[in-house]
């Protein structure tokens, strides 16, 4: 059995949004070091620090999982150092959010175990993860029969 990938966000955005973000502090890291002011080579060290803990923070979820007899990949991104390959009886959730100035937009995410994903809103955002959802249950009932 093949595995099933979801694409809750796209990740090529996503690593360009993180890839641009490094590359920016590291631009700023590498003109202070050659204009040798130690201070701002101080600043932006932390800044490249700050970059990462935020790639792989809990406030980042995944946007792709890939669900197959061999578990679920989550996958959040290159920077991340969070990408795992979960157990199949891993236990999901969807969980609803509301967001916005008086909090009237609902936004889903599925969190499995420590891992939540990148949050989506509407109809179609939320069909998709009980769409993830049901393909989980289903690959585990197969993988249990085939035992």
């Amino acid at each position: 059995m093949e595995g099933q990938t979801f694409v809750i966000k796209t990740l090529m955005v996503q690593n360009t949004v993180m890839l641009i973000s490094l590359g920016i502090v590291v631009f700023f890291l590498l003109r202070s070091f050659m204009k040798g002011r130690l201070k701002h080579v101080v600043v932006f060290l932390v800044w490249v620090g700050i970059v990462f803990w935020f790639f792989n923070s809990p406030f980042f979820g995944f946007s792709r999982l890939t669900v197959s007899p061999k578990g679920i990949q989550v996958q959040y991104g290159i920077l991340s150092f969070r990408n795992t390959t979960l157990a199949l009886d891993t236990k999901w959730e969807i969980e609803t959010r509301f967001s916005g100035i008086i909090r009237t937009t609902k936004l889903y995410d599925i969190r499995m175990g420590e891992h939540r994903s990148m949050r989506v809103k509407g109809k179609g955002g939320l069909e998709l993860l009980q769409k993830i959802g049901r393909s989980i249950d289903g690959t585990k009932k197969a993988w249990k029969a085939g035992e």
